[in-house]
């Protein structure tokens, strides 16, 4: 296991303290947060759903289907 001290500083201290863009929850952000200002619950809903692979139809999570199927090797845009 890999234990490193944390070096992100922020600006100022009033960039740390923001809401969630979805619900509105107090949340606090970290320098090069890439939440993209929604709280850990709210998160999956900034993400586009699964969908399935249409060579071998296992399912591609929404964040990496511009990657292609990581079981197949199907690439959208491979032809």
């Amino acid at each position: 296991m890999l234990s490193f001290a944390d070096s992100r500083v922020f600006e100022s201290s009033e960039e740390r303290l923001s809401r969630c863009v979805f619900c509105g929850k107090e949340l606090v952000l970290l320098p090069s947060d890439r939440r993209q200002g929604s709280c850990f619950d709210c998160l999956a809903l900034s993400l586009p759903p699964p969908a399935p692979c249409p060579e071998c139809r296992a399912m591609i999570p929404g964040e990496s289907r511009a990657a292609g199927c990581s079981q197949c090797g199907w690439y959208p845009l491979g032809d």
